[in-house]
């Protein structure tokens, strides 16, 4: 399947990047100074006049690259004949601009191994890193910085603090795709390591120091993305510890899922995880796993011209269209079927649901710190790495392997954490836990005596009219739900337990969410599914505003009966707590009532027609 090339560079990008920007032609002048700084000035005698030509045209792109030849390969010089410590003595000052100085230093000492695989995430890593130091250079006179590193080259920002001559650099080496465009074309997976000079990434970590000069103040930096999310996956992962890093060798080799001409990228991933840097493999390896899954695509869904291929003139595919419903509009994507659907939701739950850990987004823009990357969410780019292989293995059948079966286990059972139905239905068990604490945070009686023993009736009593009026009401809802609605539950079973007197609902509750509701691609069709889609936002909102409400009681209460301890609550505050009390019955059936409404409604979401669905507006 991999095999079909050993390239994934269209004709024009690859000559671009292997034979024009990395010519051997003498120089007519020096780029770099004696302080090993980029002479920019010195850049207009090589570069075309801005001003005569098209400056979006593909010959004004290659003028611009084949003048710069001459500027990589004196970079690529200048790095290679100084020894590390002289190459971080050199720049150590002129890149604390950046805010990365740990990241940057670390690419000088992958380019002092000598390997191209290095070389490959190096590059990879400058060109986040560059990506998001101008982010917070734009940030100095704008309050949102842009989502694409091209809207941010084309700035009258960087124009203004840096000057024509650095934007035009920038923007012939790393702008929009008729460039060289070298930041997409690796971060998207296409080139192999041979592919890549040691040119590119050698003048991209010179640029840096390059642009201290233009820099008459300190840059705020923005502060890298926390994954809260790690410890999710940490409970859950399966154990992989009794596989070896020679035995996931062995896999990726014999698998028809990887690439055969990337095979040593992909080894040194496994290299990088095995010594605890799970924040460098995955930089490696998210790039490598979405040019796998698109060779898969373009297999199953016959179309390798248009997809294997990077086209600088045409949109790249990439994991946005890899993991999406359709190819075309009317033609369905035949990868979820081919790899499994868990497979898909897991790499949506990894890669691109707004709430989940969107880690390819985070690590290519510069935004998360690799060196403190949780390793749990490279375990499970692993894993789902492994799986795969595993399902496209050339030779012996492998599949009876412990830690295999383990995996595929886990993969078969997995459930989406990150998708709105998965939101919601998180957010339901984390409301009827608080809710099923009410009696905790009661602390006086209605008449504001201490209470010595909990007594569900005494709060009833205290307003009994209105309790035994909502108490009708609520029963008579129920009634009808359970007649109408498919929702596996005796009347009687709701009312004990739901609605007894401050009852803790939780587990109830729990079991009634615990049935899969397909998410994969759920409301990314039309009709039903984008009704679906209304509803269940909606549905988040309202469990949401119950939570925030209930959250507000319990600091009323504490507050108050805090004050009423202390002796200090005034006679219109002890008025309002003992209104607080007596209503106390009243909020918390209305919070299990509408807890058990929106239970009912995801729950029956895929079973009930549309008209019955409108309710909830």
């Amino acid at each position: 399947m991999a095999e079909l090339l050993q390239t994934a560079l269209s004709p024009k990008v690859r000559r671009l990047i292997t034979k024009v920007g990395v010519h051997n032609e003498s120089s007519p002048v020096s780029f770099l100074s004696s302080s090993k700084i980029i002479c920019w000035d010195n850049l207009r005698q090589v570069l075309p006049d801005e001003s005569l030509d098209l400056t979006d045209s593909e010959d004004y792109f290659e003028k611009c690259i084949f003048g710069l030849g001459f500027l990589f390969n004196e970079c690529e010089h200048c790095v290679q004949e100084m020894a590390i410590d002289d190459l971080l003595h050199y720049y150590s000052d002129l890149i604390s601009w950046t805010g990365q100085e740990q990241v940057i230093k670390e690419c000088f000492r992958l380019l002092k191994t000598e390997t191209s695989t290095n070389n490959y995430l190096a590059l990879l890593l400058v060109t986040s890193c560059l990506e998001r130091a101008l982010g917070d250079v734009y940030l100095l006179e704008n309050t949102v910085c842009p989502s694409m590193l091209k809207d941010i080259l084309s700035s009258s920002t960087l124009k203004k603090i840096f000057g024509p001559t650095v934007v035009q650099v920038l923007r012939a080496v790393i702008g929009p795709p008729i460039s060289l465009n070298i930041r997409n074309v690796i971060w998207h997976g296409f080139p192999t390591e041979q592919e890549i000079s040691k040119r590119y990434t050698c003048f991209l970590l010179i640029v840096l120091p390059s642009l201290d000069q233009y820099l008459q103040r300190d840059i705020p930096h923005r502060i890298p993305v926390i994954f809260y999310q790690d410890n999710l996956y940490t409970e859950i992962l399966p154990d992989i510890i009794d596989m070896t890093s020679e035995e996931v060798k062995i896999l990726l080799q014999t698998s028809s899922f990887i690439p055969k001409h990337q095979l040593t990228l992909w080894n040194h991933c496994i290299d990088l995880y095995n010594i605890d840097k799970p924040g460098l493999a995955m930089v490696l390896l998210l790039p490598l796993l979405e040019h796998a899954l698109r060779c898969q695509f373009s297999i199953v869904n016959k179309c390798p011209g248009r997809t294997i291929t990077a086209e600088a003139t045409t949109l790249y595919t990439t994991l946005d269209e890899i993991l999406d419903q359709y190819v075309t509009e009317n033609e369905e994507n035949k990868l979820p079927s081919e790899i499994g659907e868990s497979i898909m939701e897991i790499l949506m739950d990894l890669l691109t649901y707004p709430s989940g850990p969107r880690v390819r987004d985070k690590l290519s823009h510069g935004e998360a710190d690799v060196f403190t990357f949780p390793k749990s969410l490279c375990t499970a780019v692993v894993i789902v790495t492994v799986h795969i292989s595993a399902r496209y293995q050339s030779v012996n059948d492998c599949s009876e392997k412990p830690c295999l079966k383990r995996i595929a286990a886990w993969v078969d059972q997995y459930e989406s954490l990150f998708h709105p139905v998965s939101l919601v239905k998180s957010k339901i068990k984390e409301v009827t836990k608080i809710a099923g604490q009410f009696n905790k945070h009661i602390e006086y009686t209605y008449t504001l005596d201490q209470r010595t023993h909990w007594n569900d009736k005494e709060i009833i009593d205290s307003n009994f009219q209105e309790n035994d009026l909502i108490t009708k009401e609520t029963t008579a809802i129920i009634n009808q739900l359970c007649n109408e609605w498919n929702i596996r539950k005796t009347i009687q079973e709701v009312l004990n337990r739901v609605f007894s007197p401050f009852a803790d609902c939780s587990v109830f509750i729990g079991e009634m969410l615990n049935i899969k509701i397909q998410t994969l691609f759920r409301y990314k069709d039309s009709g039903s599914g984008n009704q679906d889609g209304e509803i269940i936002n909606l549905l988040l909102r309202i469990v949401t505003e119950c939570e925030t409400v209930i959250t507000q009681v319990f600091t009323a209460l504490q507050t108050r009966q805090e004050q009423l301890k202390n002796k200090t609550l005034r006679s219109r505050q002890r008025n309002n707590l003992q209104s607080l009390i007596k209503c106390c019955f009243i909020i918390h059936q209305s919070v299990h009532l509408i807890v058990w409404l929106t239970t009912c409604d995801l729950v029956t979401i895929e079973t009930k027609k549309l008209e019955e669905k409108k309710h909830i507006k």
